[in-house]
């Protein structure tokens, strides 16, 4: 029973609490409670990124086109045939022609050179004019009178500045100056050295007639065994051959005493100068360029020179002669002009010298006997 009594009596109180509750809950105007928040789900994590597509592979370049084969070189224009005609046999007064050709001078202007020897009976003016060779050397005032002839050459060229015609004495025979010719005996040969001596003798106050004058030719024996006291010579032959058998001599060049006239000039034909003028100065540069090479090499000049006759050509009075002509080739005008080069006033001096003393009566245009044209 107790046991009821007790359970009863709980109920009640739970009752009154109820009550007291409800009661109060009318009274306010009590907001409802607040629903509980709601637990937000938790943000997801960012993705990883997407990788970025890789990139496209740069396309393969274009092969290269096959380069086109190069042109095949033109070939090499044949060498044009020329011949050149000396005014003697071969000698250093050639050593320039020579040279040249061995080296190969004349190749390198396009030209296959033949070179012909002059000799006694073997005129260079006359074979060119005849179209037998295509270029000669000879004396210029023998050019003149080719001129004269109406004969229609051109010289383009004079490789001795200085002409060699002069006259020599033994130096034993004590003559040192023009003055100590007078009252001598001159043995002469007709030609040029001897009408340059007597413009020399003129041109210095000294008549020829002065002299006793003997036509001797070319021979040597005179002058050495003293049948005469001078004799007209080239400077680059005569003197050297005296010394070389014991006689040294005393040489008069008349370039050197007011009378400047020049030689070796290379000429051709007026239509042949007209038609090839590359022909022509490659000609002319050639030659040239030998006679440098001759000077600054002349123990190989010589050996150009002497193979070309060496059963007639010495060793020794070549190069002695050799020396000779670099007085004649080398002048100040040549070494400021160039080799060859030409002046009209020597020019003149040959035309005055050639019709006091050579015979010619004809007028000739100068300007038309030579051409610098090589020059310019």
């Amino acid at each position: 029973m107790r046991r009821a009594k007790h359970w009863s009596t709980g109920l009640a109180l739970l009752l009154a609490v109820a009550l007291v509750a409800a009661a109060c809950g009318d009274d306010e105007d009590a907001a409802a409670p607040e629903p509980a928040a709601t637990t937000e789900p938790a943000a997801e994590a960012p993705a990883d990124p997407e990788p970025e597509p890789a990139p496209e592979p740069e396309p393969a370049p274009e092969p290269e086109p096959e380069p086109e084969p190069a042109p095949e070189p033109e070939p090499a224009p044949e060498p044009v045939s020329v011949s050149l005609r000396l005014p003697w046999f071969p000698n250093t007064q050639f050593s320039g022609s020579f040279v040249a050709a061995a080296k190969g001078y004349f190749a390198e202007e396009g030209l296959d050179v033949t070179i012909n020897p002059g000799g006694f009976d073997v005129n260079s003016i006359t074979l060119v004019a005849a179209g037998s060779d295509t270029f000669g050397l000879h004396d210029t005032g023998s050019l003149l009178f080719a001129a004269a002839e109406d004969i229609p050459l051109i010289t383009v060229a004079t490789y001795f500045h200085k002409h060699p015609g002069a006259v020599m004495a033994l130096e034993e025979s004590g003559i040192e100056t023009l003055e100590d010719f007078v009252g001598k005996r001159i043995g002469f040969a007709e030609g040029g050295p001897w009408q340059l001596t007597q413009a020399m003798l003129a041109k210095n106050g000294i008549d020829v007639d002065d002299l006793e004058q003997v036509a001797i030719g070319f021979d040597l024996a005179p002058i050495l065994d003293g049948s005469v006291d001078l004799k007209t010579v080239f400077a680059t032959n005569e003197p050297i051959l005296a010394e070389l058998q014991g006689f040294p001599a005393r040489v008069f060049v008349p370039y050197d005493y007011g009378v400047e006239t020049s030689a070796n000039a290379l000429f051709t034909t007026q239509d042949y100068f007209e038609d090839n003028p590359e022909v022509v100065c490659g000609m002319v540069r050639a030659i040239s360029r030998g006679w440098e090479f001759a000077f600054e090499n002349p123990e190989e000049a010589l050996d150009i020179v002497i193979a070309i006759d060496p059963e007639n050509l010495d060793r020794e009075k070549e190069a002695l002669s050799l020396e000779a002509i670099k007085d004649a080739v080398l002048t100040p005008d040549a070494v400021a002009d160039g080799i060859g080069s030409m002046k009209h006033s020597r020019w003149e001096t040959v035309d005055d010298v050639m019709r006091t003393y050579g015979g010619l009566d004809v007028d000739v245009d100068l300007n038309s006997v030579y051409s610098s044209m090589c020059y310019s």
